[in-house]
This record gives structure tokens, C-alpha cells and sequence, in this order.
């Protein structure tokens, strides 16, 4: 399938000079067509990127639990209310699926509980994450739970557009003793996850990767 069929209008994509060691600019999808596409000048901590016509990028963004990242060509300049790029659509690209190999370390807050029976109310538990990703969690607890046992997961990403609640439905795929403490961590494998909610982790996962690439 074409790139074209992913970039969207509105779409936030990350832009770097070709010769840059990954120095990436936030930026915005503003116009798209078939042979081209625009973007708002990209951004870093206020710093603009300021591209000149036929110079190389390279640009990356997500889409449907995938990175696509691919190398194009500034076709110039545009003025539509706000000044804008002019890139070319490019014809080849690389995709990196990221529910399976992205995961961040990150301490977040999480509530679980054992999936009740009988029309009981769940009881829930506290818990601290460990890593996140698109597919699963490791959490740290003080109680057993036996693999393949079902549990509802609760939880807050923080994103720069507001708070997201989270409450998904995972499995314990394996639980071990923790060597530094006297908790158990728990490896879970999301079950029941929809698509929103796959995106909402992966933006959170993306914007904490951005943001340790940039201090390093």
C-alpha cells in the first residue's frame, strides 16, 4: 500500500535534514495530493527548521500501530494563512510495527483486578508499571497471580493534549519474584484493547522516545 494512503491532513509527523543524526522537528500534515504534500514549518523547543528547495529530509510519523519513516524532497515554499513546506511524495518507505517491538520503561499508577464471575463487582488492586507497550505491560505487585489468569487493567497516560484513562483487558503471560524486592512482576499481555486506545499508548510511548532522543 502506497504512504499516501496513510499521510492525512492534521497527521503530526517528525522531520530531520538528511545529514542530521536523527535531529527531529515536530511538525503537521496541512495539504496533501497525489505528487506532493504539505507541512507546517517543523519546530524544536521553538527553533524552526528552515528547508531549502531540493534538499533532503527525512520524515517519520505514526499510523495504525505502525512508524513510517521514508526519505523525500522539498519542493519548495507555500503561504495557505500560515507558511508551509512543499515536500514531494515519496515512493518507497520502511515500516516498523510497533505494538511488538517498542517498549519504554515508565512507572505509572495502575488499578487491577481478577475478572469476577457471577455479576460480582470486580475488586481492585494497586499496582506500579514497569514498561509499557502497545501490546502489553510488566507490572510490579504484592500479591500471586497464576499465568493465564484474566485481568482488567486501569490506567493514566499523561499527554500533551490532557489526560487519557485507560481500561483495557490483559493476560498474565508469566509471573516472577522481583530480585531487588519482595514484589512480584507480572507480565501482561493486552486481550482486549481497542483501536483508540492502541494509538493513545503509542503517541504516549512515541512522545517519551522523542523526548529522550532530544536530551541525549
Amino acid at each position: 500500500m502506497a504512504v499516501q494512503n496513510w499521510i492525512r491532513i492534521n497527521q503530526n509527523i517528525r522531520v530531520a535534514r538528511l545529514d542530521s543524526d536523527d535531529d527531529w522537528y515536530a511538525s503537521s500534515v496541512q495539504d496533501i495530493n497525489e505528487r506532493e504534500f504539505c507541512i507546517s514549518v517543523p519546530l524544536k523547543e521553538s527553533r524552526p527548521l528552515v528547508l531549502s528547495k531540493g534538499e533532503q529530509v527525512k520524515v517519520s510519523f505514526i499510523a495504525d500501530m505502525t512508524r513510517y519513516e521514508f526519505i523525500t524532497k522539498t519542493r519548495g515554499r507555500r503561504y495557505d494563512n500560515i507558511p508551509l513546506f512543499v515536500l514531494a511524495m515519496p515512493k518507497e518507505y520502511t515500516r516498523v510495527q510497533l505494538r511488538d517491538f517498542v517498549r519504554v520503561p515508565i512507572t505509572l499508577e495502575v488499578d487491577y483486578a481478577r475478572i469476577p464471575i457471577g455479576g460480582k463487582e470486580p475488586v481492585f488492586l494497586k499496582a506500579d508499571s514497569i514498561d509499557l507497550s502497545g501490546g502489553g505491560i510488566r507490572l510490579l505487585i504484592n500479591n500471586d497471580l497464576a499465568a493465564e489468569t484474566r485481568i482488567i487493567i486501569k490506567f493514566t497516560i499523561p499527554l500533551k493534549t490532557g489526560p487519557q484513562e485507560i481500561e483495557v483487558v490483559g493476560r498474565v503471560v508469566r509471573i516472577w519474584a522481583d530480585e531487588r524486592t519482595r514484589l512480584r512482576q507480572a507480565a501482561i499481555q493486552f486481550v482486549k484493547i481497542n483501536r483508540k486506545q492502541e494509538d493513545l499508548i503509542t503517541r504516549f510511548l512515541f512522545n517519551i522516545m522523542s523526548e529522550q532522543r532530544r536530551l541525549r
